[in-house]
Parts: structure tokens; sequence; C-alpha cells
């Protein structure tokens, strides 16, 4: 039986191994099951600042999580990893007063993800992308473990307390225009706090932007 692949779900896979490959260049794995959404989530809220379009424009704000999280990239993971493209590298769990869930650490098999990997590199657009993605982990790596997923919670798009829990976050889909991105318009903002003379480019705008979730985060 021949099973059948969406596009979305191809969009997906590459974005999740282009995602842990910058984790992995910029030696941020094995990284945890939470992190790695929080990682794509910004990843997807601040690549229009890098002028490239975001794998999606929205996430649900759901109030079981601490952080955005998106159930197809996880799909994607758990079908990576039968798969053999990416390895788990400890599995535990961790109590709570309501529940008992299983927390995962992963990390890229790079000798079976890089074939696919060459492919997306010998592409001009994901080029760029790869670029983007390793100076967003760079930035990403340096707020601690703990509170990576925090920070992202705090993102100005997600945390917009217009919008409640259990909704879509909205930042630039067919039905919200692109240019109401508060996390986007935030970085650019940014540049006001520079000295007078000095223009940030994109690269310093993106770090600047995650350094001030890191300080929130970091409290």
């Amino acid at each position: 039986m021949k099973l059948e692949v969406s596009r979305s779900e191809v969009l997906t896979r590459a974005r999740l191994l282009q995602l842990m490959s910058a984790l992995e260049r910029m030696g941020g794995t094995p990284v945890e099951t939470l992190d790695l959404h929080a990682f794509a989530y910004l990843s997807n809220v601040l690549s229009p600042l890098w002028e490239l379009e975001p794998l999606d424009y929205s996430v649900l704000k759901d109030r079981t999580k601490t952080g955005p999280y998106y159930p197809a990239l996880q799909r994607e993971l758990e079908s990576a990893v039968g798969q053999g493209l990416i390895e788990v590298v400890d599995l535990h769990s961790i109590d709570t007063p309501d529940e008992t869930s299983l927390r995962a650490t992963f990390r890229l098999a790079f000798e079976r993800a890089r074939p696919l990997l060459a492919v997306l590199d010998g592409l001009p657009d994901e080029r760029e992308t790869s670029a983007f993605l390793t100076e967003l982990a760079g930035a990403f790596l340096d707020i601690r473990d703990d509170r990576r997923d925090d920070a992202a919670a705090l993102d100005a798009a997600y945390s917009d307390p217009e919008i409640p829990e259990d909704r879509v976050v909205d930042f630039g889909s067919e039905v919200v225009s692109r240019a109401v991105n508060a996390s986007l318009n935030t970085a650019r903002q940014l540049q006001h706090y520079a000295p007078v003379g000095v223009t940030l480019n994109r690269a310093e705008r993106l770090v600047m932007y995650v350094r001030l979730l890191k300080r929130k985060a970091h409290g």
C-alpha cells in the first residue's frame, strides 16, 4: 500500500531538519521537545525580518502548554525519529500535581540527514533560510535552557493580552494582514534605540529582539 505525503508534510519535514541542523551547528543539541517548538515559533514569527516566508503564519495559544506548540511539527518529529533522521538522546518523566508526562531530548542523526540537507542547501531560498536559522539559533541558545519556552511565550505576538487562551495567534495569514506582526514590528523599532548614525542590519535586529525576550524570561 502506497502512502501519500502531502506538500505541507514535506515542507514541515524539511523545516524540521533545518531547525535541527541550525541548533546542531550552534551546539544546541540535544534539544528538549518544547524548546524545539519555541525555536520553530520564533523562526516563523521573525522570518519576515529576513524577507523569508514563514512555514506557519499562526499558532494556537494552547493553555495546556507553557509556550508555542505545533502538532504538525511534533508528528514530523516522531516520524523522523522512526526513519532514523533524528535520534532520541534521553527520555524521562516529569511529575506535576495534575499529571505525569514524558519529556525527550533529540539530536540530528547527521549521517542519515546529510543527503536531505544537501538538497535543501542547494536551493537558493533554502540557503538563505539556513543562514537565518543559524543566526537565530545563536541568539536563542543564549537563553537559559529552562527559560526558552517561556521566552517564546513572552514574544510580542504570542503574549498579546487581547488574544485569549485556546485561540489562534495569527501574525500574518490570509485572514490577518501580514503587516500585523507585533514581533516583527517590535524588532524593526529597535532601530530607535541605536546610536545616532548607526543603522542596524537584520542580524543585529534579530539578536537584539531575542535578547529582549531573554531579559524578560530571565526576570
